[in-house]
């Protein structure tokens, strides 16, 4: 649709079939002038040899060509494939968070979906009717020649649009619009139930790589945040110590000159807190600046130790995500069965543990984003029928054209071998 290839009258011909044509009617052109060379390579051959040749020979001529173009016609009806196509529409293209394709993602799920396509093969985990189809599926090529993204902005719309900023143009030229796929069979039925097994496969497929993504991704944050969080709270609590016992002095300090608390500050010079002269400060602004670091850190530490409480959280979510991620492997079905855990393990903290019920909301949020993404976020549109992939006319042709050069080809050869006297008329 997309594609320059759409136009293409040869597209659907094998290229064997083609050259082989050429190749053929090549060999029949040179060998037809061999021919003539050899019926009198000295007498130049005059316009009434070649009428008078013509009107003798051109019922086999005709028969010749007739008779191939009819064999080569009803080969291609007779074992000829279908071909359907349809589209997998993406409904929320402007917003790459929530689309289910664009560009960049789109390049990942076209090179893993093959290898997903291979490992359900080899792990028999596909219907019989549908394997053939999942071979098919499990070589790269497949995706290259029957699966073309439609982009926003074409070539020739950036062109027409080169008015506007190059940020919004090179933002809207990867947001894809849907895809175009192609499949082909022996029967109607056949094309049909490819066409269906091939965008089933693409949306379950591609949420599967989606969500196993997701879990992955949070596997190896949490792993991170884990050792990060440990060494800041462990430097929290030593600045916190340190702070406290400055604070106690500064109240010893503060008993013992009571009458002198006013410091340097008293006569009215600005002192910056961090600077070496700042212990001339006042004492009561000294403890007021030490307290509130102190509580800065305690607030610090309850935040970090929140974090570490929905971390726990996750890690328990993902000893039994991972497993499923090995055991389900169609993306919906894999959805469910995450929002199952989540479900699960909500069950067993109490309402008002608002912290580990946060880190169980944002699993089922980025979860139900997935599946909503490739589920009510693809549209399916199917070709209402399926069509020969054979090109009739163009067969009968190279056919037709194929017979009769062979024909002449031969007439030409007798007569040589006649006129040689190898063979008496």
């Amino acid at each position: 649709m997309a594609s320059a290839n759409t136009n293409n009258p040869l597209r659907n011909i094998p290229k064997q079939v083609i050259l082989l044509s050429f190749f053929v009617q090549y060999k029949i052109i040179a060998m037809s002038e061999q021919a003539l060379n050899d019926i009198n390579q000295d007498d130049e051959i005059s316009l009434g040899e070649i009428i008078d040749f013509l009107a003798g020979e051109w019922r086999a001529l005709l028969l010749a060509a007739t008779t191939v173009m009819v064999l080569v016609t009803g080969g291609a009806f007779l074992f000829g494939d279908y071909k359907v196509s349809g589209l997998i529409i993406n409904s929320n293209p402007s917003n790459p968070s929530s689309g289910a394709f664009d560009f960049v993602k789109w390049k990942y799920f076209q090179k893993a979906l093959p290898d997903l396509a291979s490992e359900l093969v080899q792990s028999g985990r596909v219907k019989s009717d549908a394997e053939d189809m999942f071979k098919r599926m499990s070589r790269a090529e497949w995706w290259d020649k029957n699966v073309v993204p439609v982009f926003a902005l074409s070539k020739n719309d950036s062109k027409l649009l080169g008015s506007i900023s190059k940020e919004l143009l090179d933002s809207s030229g990867t947001l894809i619009q849907y895809l175009v796929v192609d499949c082909s069979g022996s029967t109607k039925d056949d094309a049909e139930k490819n066409l269906e097994t091939s965008i089933e496969f693409i949306r379950s497929g591609s949420a599967y790589l989606a969500l196993k993504g997701l879990v992955s991704g949070i596997d190896t944050e949490t792993a991170r945040a884990e050792a990060e969080l440990r060494r800041q709270i462990l430097a929290a609590e030593l600045e916190m110590t340190f702070l406290e016992e400055k604070s106690r002095n500064l109240e010893l300090l503060r008993k013992r000159f009571n009458g002198n608390s006013a410091g340097a500050g008293a006569v009215g010079q600005v002192l910056d807190p961090k600077d070496a002269v700042a212990k001339y400060l006042p004492l009561d602004t000294q403890l007021v600046a030490v307290n509130a670091d102190i509580y800065g850190l305690r607030e610090s530490l309850v935040r970090h130790r929140n974090t570490q409480m929905q971390n726990l959280v996750i890690r328990n979510f993902l000893a039994k995500a991972v497993p499923a991620l090995a055991q389900i492997t169609v993306g919906p079905d894999l959805g469910n069965e995450l929002l199952r855990i989540v479900s699960e393990l909500r069950k067993d903290l109490d309402a008002e543990d608002l912290v580990r019920q946060q880190a169980l909301t944002g699993l089922e949020s980025n979860i139900g984003s997935i599946l909503t993404s490739f589920g009510k976020g693809l549209q399916t549109s199917v070709a209402p029928q399926a069509r020969r992939a054979s090109k009739f006319a163009l067969m009968g042709a190279l056919g037709f054209i194929g017979g009769g050069l062979a024909m002449l080809l031969f007439v030409l050869a007798r007569r040589a071998y006649v006129r040689s006297g190898t063979v008496k008329p």
